[in-house]
């Protein structure tokens, strides 16, 4: 289950993120959060960013939306989940250019 934060100045609740991780561990699923502006909800929340992330298996992290940077990302994850991503995104069509 792939969830994302939304790209407004009102973050989902935090109980919406709990109840998706509850499902997916009764449904035997992962739980990936689309952090493009996860420092936005961490700011909304008034939290820490483990807060959120406690619930997920994995998440990125744009640099450039919300942080300004100019480029780049980071993708978060177990080791094995990191090990097995670069063939994933050449299967979804990441890196096409």
């Amino acid at each position: 289950l792939s969830l994302e934060t939304p790209p407004t100045r009102t973050a989902q609740p935090r109980a919406s993120l709990q109840d998706a991780w509850t499902l997916t561990r009764e449904r035997g699923l992962a739980l990936h959060v689309d952090g493009a502006r996860i420092f936005n909800a961490v700011v909304a929340y008034g939290c820490e960013l483990k807060e959120i992330t406690q619930y997920c298996d994995s998440f990125t992290i744009c640099l450039s939306k919300g942080l300004g940077t100019p480029v780049g990302s980071l993708l978060v994850g177990s080791r094995d989940y990191i090990k097995r991503a670069p063939r994933w995104r050449r299967m979804v069509g990441g890196g096409v250019r």
